[in-house]
């Protein structure tokens, strides 16, 4: 309880408890435990466990695009942009130089594939395109083995997919894995096992939103994502001639913008949209997201060193307001939502204050997903949390349909006054959708037959307790306005907690009571 533990020791004995996350039912005792250890890892409790793996260093997460590797050749075909990768492996050797740790996500590998096999047009079809992308992996390898050894820089292949990401032993795994390759001075390229997708080729979406949970997993500083403009831009400049750039986005939820395309190249696989959606995942965990041209990737030199002129700047929420404040919430921010909760007021309120959430603040659930996976958390019509939820679709399902049993008739009354609402009696019967979601008539029908609705001249009583969905400790907040709102309500209650009172004497009765 005493002795101090060397931080080595610490990485590893954490990484152990976590590994058994999913077998000890008990989350207290987990998270007291790992607390623990991290106290004795963390000298006066301010070292991180990234700090003591890395001794120091910013780490930068750099993504390439097919549009950044592959250019137009003379004859209208593809051909390799030595130029473009030429100049991003010198940026990254400077970076290196300077102290910090640089990650390359890179994609191209179904672009290279075509380019080694001589195909004109991408093809479709799931089968052709890992097939390519096995093809075209190795060149693309070969291609940065050769640059980066030519200014004395080693490289590491790491092919990763989705399910390194929804499993927390595994997502903590290929952590430990880049740590421990940055430590060794070595440069991981990153791209998605699309050889050996089960599914599709994209399973993570696109290689944005890859990199930017790569940033998350890393607690990286930086995350960059190369594209063929200089800037985000009000509308599409390449349609509106009054589209204006964008130089810094404080709150992504403010954003709007007109025109958002997909890939505008027959190669490549992301777009506009997917560089939001992974700024977004970036920045609620206290991660910078720049947006820079590929062509100029010295532009994210520029970024790091604070002029606005290099890119779009999404600027992180950092310290306490960041939505990420461990491992877990790390974790639970790159899930790929299986469904989703729509929120009442109370159950946002929950949310803001970290507490659980239960079926009674629900007003709709989405989606069919099961017990542990994660949901995204809808209120005002806003994705505001990612949460990992207790029990199933169906089950909460079935309870809130349950819950409106206890809900009393107004129909009676609301015409005694005259009002006549078809809606109301519409949703009372089921066959309406309503504030909870759309009702079975069949079953409020029977549980009507069994003596279970309350009728107007019922008592308002049912005796209804409603489960809990998910813990505070399993949501990650999503949503820039709701984590300032979530943090301003934490420092009033804190002021409340910390204020002066009154001193009361033995015997007295405080004032006002």
């Amino acid at each position: 309880k005493t002795c101090p533990v060397s931080g080595s020791v610490a990485i590893l004995a954490q990484a152990k408890l976590e590994n058994l996350y999913r077998v000890d039912s008990s989350r207290s005792s987990h998270y007291f435990v790992l607390a623990a250890i991290r106290a004795m890892s963390q000298p006066g409790g301010k070292t991180s466990a990234r700090h003591e793996a890395l001794a120091g260093g910013k780490i930068h997460v750099i993504k390439v695009g097919t549009s950044t590797l592959l250019t137009n050749d003379e004859v209208g075909g593809q051909k390799v942009s030595l130029s473009n990768i030429s100049r991003l492996v010198e940026l990254i050797a400077s970076l290196r130089k300077s102290g910090d740790h640089v990650v390359l996500v890179s994609s191209g590998a179904v672009g290279m594939g075509c380019l080694k096999l001589g195909l004109s047009q991408r093809p479709t079809g799931p089968g052709v395109k890992q097939a390519l992308a096995a093809a075209g992996q190795s060149r693309l390898m070969r291609l940065y083995e050769d640059l980066f050894a030519v200014i004395g820089v080693n490289v590491a292949q790491l092919l990763i997919s989705r399910d390194d990401f929804s499993d927390k032993a595994r997502f903590l795994a290929v952590r430990n894995t880049f740590w421990a390759l940055l430590r060794l001075g070595v440069v991981p390229i990153v791209n998605e096992n699309d050889s050996l997708s089960a599914e599709n080729v994209a399973n993570f979406g696109d290689n944005d939103t890859m990199a930017a949970m790569t940033a998350v997993l890393l607690q990286a500083d930086w995350v960059f994502l190369a594209t063929d403009v200089d800037f985000l831009y009000t509308a599409n400049p390449k349609e509106d001639p009054n589209a204006t750039p964008i130089y810094a986005v404080e709150d992504l939820s403010q954003l709007k913008l007109v025109g958002l395309e997909a890939s505008s190249s027959q190669w490549g696989t992301g777009g506009m949209a997917t560089k939001i959606i992974a700024a977004r995942i970036a920045v609620c965990a206290g991660v910078h997201c720049g947006l820079v041209n590929g062509e100029v990737p010295e532009r994210i030199g520029q970024m790091i060193r604070g002029k606005k002129e290099g890119g779009t700047h999404f600027v992180a929420l950092q310290g306490c307001a960041s939505a990420v404040q461990d491992d877990h919430n790390r974790w639970i921010i790159t899930l790929p939502p299986s469904g989703s909760l729509t929120l009442d007021r109370d159950g946002y309120n929950a949310v803001l204050t970290h507490h659980r959430i239960r079926t009674g603040m629900l007003l709709k659930c989405s989606g069919e997903f099961s017990h542990d996976e994660a949901v995204a958390l809808f209120f005002d019509g806003k994705e505001i949390a990612r949460a990992l939820v207790r029990m199933s679709s169906a089950a909460i399902t079935e309870e809130m349909t349950r819950s409106m049993v206890g809900l009393r008739d107004f129909t009676r009354e609301l015409q005694s006054a005259g009002i006549y609402l078809d809606g109301y009696s519409s949703w009372r019967k089921g066959g309406h959708k309503g504030a909870s979601g759309e009702m079975n008539a069949e079953v409020l029908r029977q549980l009507e037959q069994d003596g279970g609705v309350i009728k107007s001249d019922t008592p308002e009583s049912s005796g209804y307790q409603s489960s809990v969905v998910t813990d505070g400790s399993d949501i990650a907040l999503m949503c820039t306005a709701t984590i300032k709102e979530a943090n301003l309500k934490a420092s009033s209650d804190k002021r409340v907690l910390s204020g002066s009172y009154p001193q009361v004497k033995r015997g007295e009765t405080p004032r006002g009571l």
